[in-house]
């Protein structure tokens, strides 16, 4: 069977592969749709801004991220190879 959909760029799989890990987090434990949807907000602006398209400005309050985020954010920092 062949693929119906031309190849998607490195971010578009990763970016999607992200929107699924989360999507299958808010489903099988749960969350509001408040929450729901500022991720997708949030996600749609950084998606938006990786591609070069304007975002829609928001301010961001100064809060700690959570240890394990913290902790995936240190590899951005490190340059780790996979």
């Amino acid at each position: 069977m062949t693929n119906q959909y031309p190849p998607r760029e490195p971010l578009a799989l990763l970016f999607r592969d992200v929107v699924l890990v989360l999507g299958g987090v808010f489903a099988a434990r749960g969350t509001d749709a408040e929450t729901v949807r500022r991720v997708a907000r949030g996600l749609d602006r950084v998606y938006r801004r990786a591609l070069g398209s304007p975002a829609e400005p928001t301010t961001t309050p100064n809060l700690a991220p959570h240890p394990e985020i913290a902790a995936l954010l240190r590899l951005t920092d490190e340059g780790v190879a996979l």
